[in-house]
């Protein structure tokens, strides 16, 4: 794995938030109760910014990235706390308080989304030109015509060749790369202020993941927008992230700036996940892969106290798991949910 470790310019970290949650809880009743999937989630995206939330399979990233976009909500599943959009004009929005209407008037125009897969994402009976176009017309006062005009553009920004000839098409006849690139169109359509990507690299070689991250960082530089980017692969963030929150079982247990995250990271979740990360260049020779024994655990079975003691080397009986330990500010950029991470063992691992 190259590092690229964004080197971003200190202005950026005084730049006004464009996504801020606040308290952000998800519940799903089951018929073995209530489950919580996200728990007292907190974070912010500034403009031009690119956040990563990452964790193992389960840890509840794309849950929250669905709250955010307020997909959800239904009979069966309860949010509660605040998601603040800030539009650049008069008082943020708390997504949570909008109807059904203004929710629908959000999505695609101020925040966007590019799902996992992008074959089950898009219509298939719909050529992929006509459903740029459709997210164009839902939002502007614009024809038909103009908007498959607009369609083109975008199918050329996203570096898709013979644009008229590829909108035409049907997503089935598209390479998983080209569908994700159409699928970035769709989103960038009304130029958001914020773009949340959900595992947008997971489905594709390691080529196309690579140009894909670089279509996402140029458009990003372009258009200005705030990246909310979740994923599991330490690898990706090293690549496109300013900043790390980490997530396990619902709740976020670190966040700090990426090159501090990968120079000294301060919980033992984050520090078993680098030590899972495969090491390229010289260093490799000395690497040990060292995975973290168990797995996440059920929602439906969460351990008391910190959820990820039963898998830490470092846990104290009668400490870890007696109580969920608070997310405790190090500074004005870092935070760490762990009741030992000022101990001279947890700093020897960081650094070894």
């Amino acid at each position: 794995m190259t590092e690229r470790m964004p080197n971003r310019d200190a202005a950026v970290l005084n730049l006004p938030n464009v996504l801020e949650v606040r308290g952000l809880n998800v519940h799903i009743a089951t018929d073995d109760g209530e489950l919580c999937a996200v728990a007292d989630a907190a974070f912010s995206v500034r403009d031009g910014e690119t956040l990563a939330l990452v964790g193992e399979s389960g840890a509840g990233k794309s849950m929250t990235a669905l709250a955010v976009m307020r997909l959800a909500q239904s009979a069966a599943i309860r949010v509660s706390g605040e998601i603040l959009l800030r539009t650049g004009e008069g008082e943020p929005l708390n997504l949570l308080a909008l109807n059904a209407p203004a929710i629908r008037a959000v999505r695609g125009r101020l925040a966007s989304m590019v799902f996992q897969e992008p074959m089950t994402s898009l219509n298939p009976v719909l050529r992929v030109g006509d459903q740029i176009a459709e997210a164009i017309v839902a939002h502007e006062a614009i024809g038909w015509p103009a908007a498959r005009a607009r369609a083109l553009d975008l199918l050329r920004l996203v570096g898709i060749a013979d644009a008229p000839a590829r909108s035409r098409t049907f997503p089935h006849e598209l390479s998983g790369g080209m569908r994700q690139r159409v699928m970035i169109a769709i989103a960038l359509a009304c130029r958001p202020r914020l773009l949340i990507a959900d595992e947008p690299t997971t489905a594709l070689d390691v080529t196309v993941q690579a140009q894909v991250l670089a279509l996402i960082r140029s458009l990003q530089k372009e258009l200005g927008m705030a990246v909310l980017f979740i994923t599991h692969d330490l690898g990706v963030v090293a690549q496109i992230a300013d900043r790390v929150a980490v997530m396990y079982a619902g709740r976020i247990v670190e966040e700090a700036p990426v090159r501090d995250l990968f120079a000294a990271p301060r919980h033992p979740y984050t520090q078993g996940l680098l030590r899972s990360m495969p090491n390229a260049g010289r260093a490799a020779r000395s690497h040990r892969i060292a995975p973290i024994p168990g797995s996440m655990p059920s929602l439906a079975r969460l351990p008391l106290g910190c959820a990820f003691h039963p898998r830490c080397e470092r846990a104290e009986p009668g400490r870890c798991d007696a109580g969920v330990p608070a997310l405790e500010a190090i500074g004005d950029l870092r935070a760490v949910r762990c009741w030992r991470w000022r101990e001279p063992a947890l700093a020897a691992a960081e650094n070894g």
